[in-house]
Formats: structure tokens, sequence, C-alpha cells
């Protein structure tokens, strides 16, 4: 079967604005990727279909919505994630970008594959307890929604790559365990910070963990470790990460303040 990434976000009315700047940068810089996929809840649907219009042949661009349920839209938006392969049946593996990210320069679906598969960024959770606790407490949702002891936390590198299989294989296992629906599951998690339930730490542990053949893993403990100094020093430094291609902003500033650097981006 020949590979078919395509690029994933879900997302909300008010980050629009964000929306339309990190569109902006996958015209500009992306190339080889079969489509994106925008989800969002289905009353922010109209807001959305402005941006089918940069749809191109090899790349369409499709909304599609879910029925947010009230009050718990944060877990709600991290188990639409975990649906990937439903909102993107004709992907081999799945891209997932959020609005307030915009490429900044040329990329490929290649810049995140070794080797045929997609590198997944894993940084162990021993180092993390050491020194990075504020990232550790994932761990306690991961083994309690996958039933494993993960030793590897999986949010390290934005974007994320997966292979098509690990959402059914995420979904399944957490239906088995736990004896409920997925996204009912997640719906009982709670939904202000810190949040009981996460989208890649979970998928990331369990590829781990039952998809190995499936991916390329990147660990990145032993440099972070070596260079601790500057890391502890600059907690946003990407040391021992592969090239992203990417910036990521912060979406609760707005993206009036962001303008300056986004033009630069995008010019």
């Amino acid at each position: 079967m020949s590979r078919n990434v395509q690029i994933l976000y879900v997302t909300f009315a008010r980050d629009l604005d964000w929306l339309r700047f990190s569109l902006e940068s996958i015209r500009k810089y992306g190339k080889g990727f079969g489509g994106i996929t925008i989800v969002v809840p289905t009353v922010d649907v109209d807001k959305f279909l402005q941006f089918e219009r940069y749809s191109t042949k090899e790349c369409p661009i499709l909304i599609k919505n879910f029925l947010e349920y009230p009050g718990k839209g944060f877990v709600h938006h991290l188990a639409m994630k975990c649906y990937a392969d439903v909102f993107c049946p004709n992907a081999t593996h799945v891209l997932h970008m959020d609005p307030d990210c915009l490429f900044c320069a040329p990329f490929t679906p290649d810049d995140y594959f070794m080797d045929g598969k997609p590198v997944l960024v894993i940084e162990s959770y021993e180092l993390l307890n050491r020194y990075f606790k504020e990232r550790a407490f994932w761990k306690i949702g991961v083994d309690e929604a996958l039933g494993i002891d993960a030793k590897f936390e999986t949010m390290c590198r934005h974007p994320a790559v997966h292979h098509i299989d690990t959402y059914s294989g995420v979904r399944s296992r957490v239906e088995k365990i736990h004896v409920t629906s997925f996204t009912d599951y997640y719906l009982k998690g709670k939904n202000s910070f810190p949040q009981t339930r996460s989208e890649f730490p979970v998928l990331g542990a369990f590829a781990i963990e039952f998809m190995g053949d499936k991916y390329y893993f990147h660990d990145c403990s032993p440099e972070r470790e070596a260079r601790l100094s500057e890391v502890m020093t600059n907690r946003e430094l990407k040391i021992g990460h592969p090239d992203n291609k990417l910036v990521q902003f912060w979406s609760y500033n707005g993206a009036g303040s962001a303008l300056p650097e986004i033009r630069k981006i995008l010019q």
C-alpha cells in the first residue's frame, strides 16, 4: 500500500484566525500530503466552511463535525483526535496540527519519517521525574487508560505523526479495560488543568507497547540529559529533537500580538 499522509486539525471557533494563518503556511511550504481534515463542534461548522476554498486536487480540505458535550470541551477534543482514522478514512498515517502552529520551511511527509516509518520522539519518565515533574504527571492517566506501566512520555514533538491502525487499537484497549465506550471514558475525565485524560501520551504509549514495528522511535533522553544545564535554563529548547519545521505560538494570547512574526513566516 502506498503511503497517504493526511493532516488533521481538531479545533473550534475561538481559533479561527489562527487556523487561517496555519493553513496559509501549509499552502506556502507543504507538499505531498493527501488531504487536510478540520474537525470542529457542530455549532461552529458554518464559520469554517470558508477554508474549503484552500482545497487543491492533490490536497482537498474537508470540514467535519462532532456534537460537543457541554462543559467537557477540552477532553472531548482530546477524544476526537483519537478518531483520526474515522475522520481520515483513506489515510495510512495522520499528521496532527494545531491552529496556533505555523510551518516555517518547506516540508513533506518525508521530514517526519525514517526508514519508511513515522518518527515518534520519546523521553523517559525516569528523566522527567528527576528534572521535569510538571510533564511526568501524564503517566498516571496513561497507565490508567491503557493498563500498562509506561516508560516513556511521547508528547515531545509537534507535529506528531501516527500510523492509522494506532487509533482503533487505542480505542479498543480502553473500551476493553474500562468496559465503556471510548468517548464516554474521556468525557468522565477532569476537563480543567491538569486533565486526567490525554491524547498524544496515550497514542504514543500504545505505539511503543503494541505497535513497535510500525514506528521509528527517537529517544531524546540521552542528549537532553547530557545538555541538562541548557534545558534547565530554557525548558522550551528542543534539544535532542529532529527539526520540526514549524513555529508554535500560544493561542490564548490571540493572533494579533504575533502578527509581526506571522507575517515574516508567510511573506
